[in-house]
């Protein structure tokens, strides 16, 4: 609603409701002004000279605040020029369109006509003016109505320093509109009018910035009003803020509940809108059986019921089995979210797990000297019993803060190593706490274009771990085994950029190419278990290498996407990754081609395929890197 005030014809003290738009003319308020006014009803009829008579002087009368020259230039002719009805006309029309002179008398407030002058050849040209009212601007504007924006930075955009000058006024009133549309407000002007006739000194400019009437959600049928409301920081009564509105409405999107969100506005009278979101509800509830593969633990069957939408009010029951696989183990997953817990957003994650954490995903025979095991397994995995419990809460629209509490019992598959290398082979209980701060901007979670990811966290820890049965504590290094304190920091950066520039307002899922980019790094002191280091190689890490083929302490990592949409549910890649890992105590540690070399950056490059599915995007990357070519299968983006 963009208004600016105008008078209403035929009545001179009308309410404004636009203003006429001329092109402005500079105003100088120096030299004094003549005083010798005539009311306007009292003078003759203009009379008007024969064609090629000239003007041999302007006279300005009625000024008072204005000085005369001025007003001559701004008239737009002078001394010499012909005296005519069209060049009296222009005159006039030009000094109307200053701005000075149309608030209380409108048309009538500029009169120009001629005299002849006795004796003398040409003509004399009388301008009269009534002058808008001198406003006094310093202690004499008053604002109402600005609502988010103070009243004293509205002023500060005003300009004017002598008379109420319409046209300044409506180059001001622009200004003082884009400042609310940059900030995302709508604002209008009252029709009231800007000055009392009574108190013609005084502006008074009364604003009306749209506020939200009502929010309605639309075509939900599983998911409960609330759990939209919650999500939007605007409220019914707020200052309606588009910016705002967009990122309400990326939130709910973000909820991954909804295939698509569709948001409608609807004016609902002067200053008030209604806002409508319309949703496509995903399908919440999955029972799944099946089989699937991956380069970790290859062919597994499956089964899993999972509800993201538990209740309506966006909770997350997950209960997920597996089976088969290089180990032949089963794996058990029970998990829990209520994103809700109280009124500041807090949300609770509880995940209760016993599973096989696999390791290599490759045989670990062929060591030199004798297994000082009996068996002769040569999979090295971990079954690993236990869970994690995870407080979160959102501050300042894009932080996150939160803490997690995780308790763990591992035990190690006893596979035939000789005694060099038996030191990785641990059981015991782990014990960790740490926090973490998130700052995320991205446009959407599941495949973004544009925005930002960083988190940072601290955890402290303890282990206290002991030879897998069978292996004599005799024949290992013991210093890696028994009770140790152990503390991690870890940093995470994401940054995504489309060259296209960002999706369309509201159109959150739209395709579009993108450069991905990551940073991790990973500091640790104190002894680390050996199921506790940090692992690089893979589908997930640093693709063209084995799966955790480098292992250490510490971790710097790196990777660079380029992701091209071919189709709808079709996107090609192009990659570049790069990292190491070094530190801790098992870096002489020799399993079949897995050799560490401590500090030393590993690079491939690649490229992948991403097809969207009802279970999420299914991922094929092939990398080369300076071992040779892999295949890697996964699902979702790496990051």
């Amino acid at each position: 609603m963009k208004t600016v005030p105008r008078r209403r014809a035929g009545n001179k003290y009308a309410p404004l409701c636009t203003l006429p738009i001329y092109a402005a003319l500079a105003v100088s308020t120096s030299a004094q002004a003549q005083n010798n006014s005539v009311p306007l009803l009292q003078q003759p009829p203009p009379q008007t000279q024969a064609v090629g008579t000239a003007i041999t002087e302007i006279v300005v009368i009625g000024n008072k605040v204005l000085n005369a020259e001025y007003i001559r230039s701004a008239s737009g002719h002078k001394v010499g020029d012909p005296c005519n009805e069209v060049v009296l006309d222009q005159m006039r029309q030009n000094l109307l369109e200053t701005g000075n002179f149309t608030y209380f008398s409108g048309a009538q407030g500029v009169q120009v006509r001629s005299e002849e002058v006795a004796g003398k050849p040409g003509c004399k040209v009388i301008i009269q003016v009534e002058e808008n009212p001198k406003i006094d601007w310093k202690s004499k504007v008053n604002i109402s109505g600005s609502g988010p924006i103070p009243p004293e930075e509205i002023k500060s955009l005003i300009r004017q320093t002598a008379v109420y000058n319409d046209v300044d006024f409506a180059v001001d009133i622009r200004a003082i509109e884009g400042k609310y549309s940059a900030l995302g407000y709508r604002v209008g002007l009252s029709p009231d009018p800007v000055i009392d006739p009574e108190k013609p000194d005084t502006l008074n400019i009364k604003f009306i910035v749209t506020r939200v009437n009502k929010i309605t959600i639309a075509r939900n049928k599983r998911t409960r009003n609330v759990t939209i409301l919650r999500e939007l920081r605007t409220k019914e009564g707020d200052f309606y803020n588009s910016n705002v509105w967009t990122k309400d409405l990326q939130r709910v999107f973000n909820l991954q509940l909804f295939e698509d969100v569709n948001p409608a506005e609807t004016d609902a009278g002067i200053g008030l809108v209604d806002l409508t979101i319309n949703v496509v509800e995903r399908s919440a509830g999955q029972f799944l059986f099946g089989a699937g593969f991956s380069n970790r633990q290859q062919l597994v069957g499956f089964a899993q019921i999972e509800n993201n939408n538990f209740r309506g009010l966006g909770e997350t029951v997950r209960l997920r089995w597996e089976t088969g696989g290089i180990t032949g183990r089963s794996t058990l997953d029970l998990g829990y979210t209520q994103p809700w817990l109280d009124k500041k957003r807090t949300s609770l994650s509880v995940n209760v797990f016993d599973r096989v954490s696999v390791r290599f995903a490759n045989s670990l025979n062929n060591q030199v000297g004798t297994p000082v095991t009996n068996s002769t397994d040569t999979r090295y995995y971990e079954q690993r019993l236990g869970g994690t419990i995870t407080l979160a809460r959102p501050f300042r629209q894009t932080y996150t803060a939160a803490a997690t509490l995780r308790a763990e019992s591992v035990r190690t598959n006893p596979l035939a190593l000789t005694s060099t290398n038996a030191e990785i082979l641990q059981d015991g209980p782990i014990f960790s706490f740490g926090g973490t701060l998130i700052h995320d901007t991205r446009d959407n979670f599941l495949d973004p274009v544009a925005g930002s990811y960083q988190a940072g966290s601290l955890s402290i820890g303890y282990a206290n771990t002991k030879p897998v049965s069978g292996v004599p504590l005799t024949s290992v290094n013991q210093s890696v085994f028994g009770a140790h304190p152990f503390a991690k920091a870890e940093f995470e950066y994401r940054l995504f950029i489309s060259p296209t520039g960002p999706r369309r307002p509201n159109k959150f899922d739209e395709s579009k190419s993108a450069f991905a980019i990551k940073g991790r790094a990973a500091l640790s002191v104190g002894r680390l278990p050996f199921f506790e280091q940090y692992f690089l190689g893979g589908a997930d890490s640093l693709r063209g290498y084995r799966e955790d083929r480098f292992w250490g302490s510490n971790l710097l990592a790196g990777s660079i996407e380029f992701r091209q949409p071919f189709a709808k549910s079709l996107t090609g890649v192009l990659f570049i990754d790069a990292g190491t890992t070094w530190g801790g105590p098992y870096q002489n540690t020799q399993l079949q081609d897995f050799i560490q070399t401590g500090f030393s950056l590993h690079a491939s490059t690649g490229v992948g395929m991403r097809v969207r599915t009802p279970l999420g995007p299914l991922r094929l990357d092939i990398g080369i890197g300076s071992e040779g070519i892999r295949t890697h299968f996964g699902i979702a983006n790496v990051f």
